[in-house]
């Protein structure tokens, strides 16, 4: 606050006035001229200056955005308070209060652009930073709906995504999130990457939160529905036709003041409600695995008509006799009847001709719904209370039940993902300079999945079981070499809670704007038993020399069967503590100084109720208690301790360990400093420094499924209508293991950058952006043996030489991989004014990873591109509604009035991927291993060729290839530009009508998304698979 001469003015008393609610806050400028409001809610404000002797200012059109500060400078001009200065330009949209590096997706971006399934997350890969491998694809909601993007560099699953601050990530396996809020609820949301306050914890690399919208004194609403299918869609580049799709989605808000004329709240200034819901009905394509898109075509190969009476067109053995069945034919006599109810049951007949004899289109119905109630009550002046409930349940009754099990849509299934958010938040403003927030935040994040009755029925099956506990009552799952395969697999329906209690305090003294606060985070999941109960049979043709006809008579060349696992219950603790300082130097100069304390206690997984968990420690381990391995790798039953090195909570051997099974860690300390400097009123310097900690994707779960709380048998030789009655033979178990120090991974964040004002509105920004992280985690197996030529031969058997005997892979969880990232980012903004909104930002970057090679005792750290190094990202977004014609005649307004047009476009470079051969050469006991460079490779970008394959050769036997890691460079995204075309027909003033189509890559351009890595492999060297070709999309909306 400044006078005519530049001087600062003290004690003038400054209203803040938030137009939706009509509520105020005051403050009262200190011996600097300076005044501060802590903790506003969004939206539009007015701000209003009065102090004797001066003229009362009013400043118009003051927007403040979430996590944001606004600065608003204000000139007092010599007179009366009864004379008053109006501003409605809006202030300068530099940020000069913090070091934050962070992008807005604003309202109007949320309201008018166009998202290919209304997912909110695709907006994150409009800021500068992000690298997403789902751009150019549709994103639903729920499971199909996950975000996989990468920001700065860090792993898809490094970034916490809020709303109203309050978790919303399933904090297990996937990350995925919990549920999805419709557009028409979103005020907007808010993208910080880099250099955040201390108030900001638990992940390290980028904070998305997303605002809901509130009530205000109006009533105001929306209806919308948007329609789309196949006849108005292109066909992907690499299908013979259109997949079947329909896509229905509608919806509606309403929200305003909540009064009882002449009873309550008559001013319509205390109590205020928005609610939302949103339905998403999809037929088409069905998910495969969350990280990948819909599938809508499946082919597999199944027996013949020929084949399943034991006609066959290849010499087939009779191996009771050793000699030719007469014909190939085996004599219906022989046939078993399990295999004839598992044919019937379970695998179609070819409905195509060549190897794979079967192909379906899928046409999976899923069902998406959405409840959202916002209450906001002004219980005092002073006392804000805000609750918020949401829920979304997603569930797709699928044709394949887990598609990379089964191949037949004989054995359907249920994939259910309902999800709740809900807070409670309490702000009190103790008085001008005195602020308090108190939230408390629930969120849960459910995965349903079982096979249908279909599915699982075991209906004319006797195929006695070994041990108890059928999860499903399913029929056992079938291998047949040559065939595709049935079966359900493994389900593993889980669910996960978190509860969150935080309080934010806030202080003004001064040029001091200091903050105090806490987070304590309580986790809770709850994991159902994920291994095979129904047991599983192999025919290999290792009795008739044709595994179908091994099949048919029952003979098979192995069955295992599992117990099952123990259900976990598994919880765990985090505890925050921050302190935060921003000092305002000068008017021109601010200091951002803060402070955040980390304590993990075993987040995110933690300790099981019922201590069902068992560790491995290699120092543990006691080479001479080792079991006697056989020439053929089994276990001779009876010799050494199947237990070594195994320990529990129960039994921990000496070791100094917590019932999580490692050690939990309070010593984490992050802190955070920066600074904003405006050499003149058009420019700011900004930068920063801060250290961060989050916890991470440990998989903890899995060590239930260890010895002692999980067996299996494996049987040999046997028979389909009596697995037992083969020979018995016991092989080494497969562990998860733990370093038991686990430390968790922490990023050293920094960056420097220019933000300049110009015309028209427009801010450009360029900034350096880096950062460095460790201790982040790898899974080597720490039973690999060195490389071996007569394992590589198939001389030796591989269990025979692994360094920890008795034991096949064990899957090690350590924390000693790093990354760095290192990268120019500019952004052209301009806010919506006059009509216009736009938004362009570029990445050039380079993101690097140290970690284990092929030999992880070897090459502890090989250097190499991380997976999601994207080098150069290009984005642009804009809306524009043309002007007003209220003054034209009928006619122009009839036609040239009302039309809005809005779209976005992305080009950007491909990630990198590493060549693979699917042998064992180096004679390790594992497979994707490397081959040779023997020449320079070139990329043609041909979709048939598109590396020259000559510059790689297979290793020779016992040996790694001399390949590195991430070489070859995947195609980008050369044009993806998707356009929309809206016309508003007004009603009355408040109400309206618009209608309109989305063209999602309207020009249909062909964008590659997959090649083939493979060595020898028939699609190695080519483009395999392509984003989204052109989608049209139809609306409609009512907006009152």
């Amino acid at each position: 606050m400044s006078d005519p001469s530049g001087q600062a003015v003290a004690a003038a008393t400054v209203t803040a006035m938030h137009l939706a609610t009509n509520t105020s806050r005051t403050a009262t400028t200190n011996d600097t001229g300076s005044y501060v409001f802590t903790n506003m809610p969004i939206g539009q404000y007015q701000i209003t200056t009065e102090l004797t002797g001066f003229k009362r200012v009013v400043q118009q059109n003051v927007h403040l955005d979430a996590d944001t500060t606004v600065t608003v400078n204000i000139q007092m001009e010599i007179g009366t308070v009864h004379e008053s200065v109006t501003v409605s330009a809006a202030p300068p949209a530099l940020q000069t209060e913090n070091a934050e590096v962070s992008n807005l997706v604003t309202g109007a971006q949320v309201s008018e652009l166009s998202l290919n399934g209304r997912n909110f997350s695709q907006f994150v890969a409009l800021s500068p930073g992000v690298a997403s491998t789902q751009t150019g694809r549709r994103m639903g909601v729920g499971q199909e709906g996950n975000p996989l993007s990468s920001i700065n560099g860090g792993r898809v699953n490094s970034a916490k995504f809020t709303y109203d601050g309050i978790l919303a990530m399933d904090t297990g396996g996937n990350r995925g999130l919990n549920l999805f809020p419709p557009m028409d609820a979103i005020a907007e949301v808010q993208v910080k990457t880099s250099n955040y306050s201390a108030s900001e914890g638990s992940y390290g690399y980028g904070l998305v939160n997303v605002i809901t919208k509130a009530g205000g004194t109006t009533f105001h609403g929306d209806a919308y529905e948007v329609l789309g299918n196949q006849d108005l869609d292109a066909r992907n580049f690499f299908d013979a036709r259109r997949a079947p799709f329909h896509q229905n989605m509608f919806g509606f808000t309403f929200g305003g003041p909540f009064y009882i004329p002449n009873h309550y709240n008559r001013d319509k200034n205390k109590t205020f409600f928005f609610v939302s819901e949103g339905w998403n009905l999809r037929q088409g394509p069905q998910i495969v695995n969350y990280t990948s898109p819909p599938q809508s075509t499946f082919t597999a190969t199944t027996l013949t008509a020929a084949q399943r009476a034991g006609v066959f067109g290849t010499v087939v053995k009779d191996p009771t006799t050793g000699l030719n069945f007469p014909n190939n034919t085996i004599p219906s006599s022989r046939i078993d009847p399990n295999a004839t109810v598992l044919l019937n049951l379970f695998y179609p007949l070819p409905n195509s001709s060549g190897p794979s004899n079967y192909v379906y289109s899928t046409n999976t119905a899923s069902r998406w719904r959405e409840d959202l109630v916002r209450v906001d009550q002004q219980l005092r002046q002073n006392l804000l209370l805000t609750l918020r409930y949401a829920h979304d349940n997603w569930y797709e009754n699928e044709q394949i039940y887990a598609p990379s099990n089964a191949s037949f849509p004989t054995q359907p299934g249920y994939l259910g993902k309902p999800g709740y958010n809900a807070i409670i938040r309490l702000t009190w403003t103790l008085n001008p300079t005195w602020t308090n927030v108190f939230t408390y935040g629930f969120s849960r994040n459910q995965i349903d999945t079982h096979p249908t009755a279909a599915a699982a029925t075991r209906t004319g099956l006797n195929i006695p079981e070994l041990l108890p506990g059928n999860l499903f009552n399913a029929p056992p799952d079938i291998t047949i070499t040559g065939y595709s395969n049935i079966g359900i697999g493994a389900p593993n329906p889980n669910a996960n809670n978190v509860f969150e209690w935080k309080d934010d305090l806030s202080h003004v003294a001064g040029n001091h704007t200091l903050q105090a606060g806490f987070e304590i985070t309580r986790l809770q999941k709850f994991d159902r038993g994920n291994v095979n109960t129904q047991g599983a049979f192999t025919f290999n043709g290792n009795f008739t020399g044709n595994a179908a006809a091994d099949f048919l008579l029952g003979d098979a060349f192995s069955y295992t069967e599992s117990s099952l696992n123990p259900n976990g219950y598994f919880f765990s603790n985090a505890y925050e503590f921050y302190g935060q300082d921003d000092w305002k130097v000068n008017p021109r100069l601010t200091l951002n100084l803060g402070l955040r304390w980390t304590m993990f206690q075993g987040a995110p997984i933690g300790y099981d109720k019922y201590n069902n968990l068992s560790g491995f420690s290699p120092t543990l381990f006691n080479p001479a208690a080792a079991p006697t391995i056989l020439a053929n790798g089994q276990l001779v039953p009876g010799t050494g301790n199947l237990l070594n090195g195994i320990f529990t909570p129960n039994d921990l051997q000496g070791q100094n360990l917590p019932r999580g099974l490692r050690q939990n860690h309070y010593d984490m300390p992050g802190p955070r400093v920066g600074f904003a400097w405006s050499p003149g009123t058009q420019t700011v310097i900004r930068g920063g420094y801060g250290i961060f900690y989050h916890w991470d994707n440990s998989n903890q779960e899995n060590l239930r499924n260890n010895p002692p709380f999980t067996s299996s048998v494996s049987i040999f030789n046997t028979a389909l209508s009596n697995p037992g009655g083969g020979s018995a033979r016991i092989f080494p178990a497969n562990l998860q293991a733990f370093d038991a120090l686990y430390l968790f991974p922490s990023v050293q964040q920094w960056s420097f950058g220019v933000q300049q004002q110009i015309p028209a509105g427009f801010v450009i920004s360029a900034t350096y952006v880096g950062n460095h992280a460790v201790h982040l985690d790898q899974e080597p197996n720490l039973n690999q043996p060195q490389p071996n030529l007569g394992v590589a031969q198939g001389i030796i058997n591989v269990n025979t030489v692994r360094p920890y005997p008795g034991y096949g892979t064990i899957t090690w969880d350590e924390r000693n991989a790093s990354a760095a990232y290192h990268a120019l980012q500019a952004v052209v903004n301009r806010r919506m004014a006059n009509g216009l909104f736009l938004q362009a930002s570029y990445t050039w970057s380079k993101s690097i990873v140290w970690g284990f090679g092929q030999n992880p005792f070897v090459q502890p750290n090989e250097e190499g591109l991380s997976s999601y190094d994207q080098p150069q990202n290009f984005t642009f977004s804009f809306v524009y509604t043309l002007p007003s014609l209220q003054n034209r005649n009928r006619f122009t307004r009839y036609v040239l009035g009302g039309w809005e047009t809005s779209g976005n476009a992305t080009f950007a470079s491909g990630f990198p991927n590493t060549v693979t051969i699917s042998s064992d050469r180096a004679g390790v006991g594992g497979s994707s291993e490397r081959p040779n460079v023997v020449g320079r490779l070139n990329i043609t970008g041909n979709v048939f060729g598109y590396f020259n394959t000559s510059a790689f050769a297979l290793q020779p036997l016992g040996a790694f290839g001399n390949e590195g890691s991430n070489i070859v460079r995947g195609p980008g995204i050369s044009d993806d530009i998707s356009f929309n075309l809206f016309r508003t027909f007004r009603i009355t003033e408040a109400t309206s009508i618009r209608i309109g189509g989305e063209f999602f890559n309207i020009f249909n351009h062909a964008n590659f998304s997959a090649i083939g890595t493979v060595f020898g492999s028939p699609t190695f060297g080519n483009i395999t698979a392509a984003l989204d070709p052109r989608h049209i999309q139809l609306s409609a909306r009512l907006v009152f």
